[in-house]
């Protein structure tokens, strides 16, 4: 664990800052949380389960166990794909991506829509085996990689030095970010919170307005419920709000309303369309039939820069906001 990251880590649960050993993490209140091969486990115990992995970590962390052996760093061997992402691919990236699952031959790093870098604190949200955390790295930020899974952020760390990225990876909650005050210049998060009941995204992005700087950006991906794809798939759900890891569903003003509401100035633009979690920095890893949605999705992207009310019926959204609540600190 670096230094940066050492001083900005705090308990999730009252945010006091925390004594290390080489085991564990503790608070003046006595909460304990483990260092597992140098990583932090920060999760809470006794929180509502939002997915699988959390009491799985907390099952292995207890056990000393892994359900991925560690493999070596790969430094020697770039080409080599990590066995843990062959098998995750498809449910970090999207069904487009089940026909290449364990036949990756390079790792689907993806251009990330962030302004360039110059050396920015950034938050990843949601890391799982890095590849956004990578993107940020590779264009100047300095990432530190978030996600319940022990796993995954194992998994990230080897990817990362097997590219020879530089990065810090912690397991957590984004419900309880284990992170100071004003730690952070940018936070990031794809594919995450549209599987968040929707009061646990709002007590999630009044914790990123906390870790984020005054006036420092947060970047976040989010379904569009009139999305062309979205909309069909709502509507085979019977429109229901949705529950356990299913996606939820926002309307346009919605997703503005809470994000302008909790940080201040927002936009909204296009991700993608017929689908979610489409990146055409992919295209070639795909078979050809899911190459000729990936265009049409992109197509419809850069025309809606012109035409902007495309954004509104795009399957998936960003949301650009500018922490400017300040005062509620």
């Amino acid at each position: 664990m670096n230094e940066w990251l050492a001083n900005h880590l705090v308990c999730p649960r009252d945010k006091r800052a925390l004594e290390s050993t080489a085991t564990e993490l503790t608070c003046p209140d006595g909460h304990r949380y483990p260092v597992f091969d140098g990583v932090p486990v920060m999760l809470l115990a006794d929180s509502d389960v939002t997915h699988h992995y959390i009491p799985r970590t907390l099952e292995q962390v207890a056990g000393h166990r892994l359900v991925y052996e560690p493999e070596q760093d790969g430094a020697a061997n770039r080409d080599h794909i990590d066995a843990f992402v062959q098998s995750e691919v498809p449910y970090t990236s999207g069904n487009l991506y089940f026909p290449v699952q364990h036949k990756l031959t390079r790792y689907p790093i993806p251009s990330t829509r962030l302004p360039q870098g110059h050396g920015e604190r950034l938050l990843d949200i949601g890391c799982n085996w890095g590849r956004w955390s990578i993107a940020a790295a590779n264009k100047g930020y300095r990432p530190v990689g978030l996600d319940p899974s022990l796993d995954a952020v194992l998994a990230a760390r080897r990817v990362a030095r097997q590219l020879g990225v530089a990065a810090d990876f912690v397991v957590g909650d984004a419900r309880f970010l284990p992170f100071s005050d004003d730690a952070f210049d940018t936070v990031f998060s794809y594919g995450v919170f549209q599987h968040f009941s929707k009061p646990n995204v709002c007590t999630s992005l009044d914790e990123i307005v906390r870790v984020l700087r005054p006036d420092g950006t947060a970047l976040i991906q989010m379904p569009n419920k009139y999305g062309i794809r979205q909309y069909q798939q709502h509507r085979r759900r019977g429109f229901t709000e949705g529950e356990g890891f299913e996606v939820r569903y926002w309307t346009p003003s919605e997703l503005m309303d809470t994000f302008e509401k909790t940080f201040g100035r927002t936009t909204m633009t296009t991700d993608c369309y017929f689908g979610l979690g489409i990146q055409a920095s992919d295209a070639d890893l795909l078979p050809v039939h899911y190459r000729m949605v990936v265009r049409a999705s992109e197509l419809l992207r850069t025309l809606s820069h012109v035409v902007t009310p495309l954004t509104k019926v795009a399957d998936s959204v960003y949301l650009s906001s500018v922490n400017q609540k300040t005062t509620a600190r």
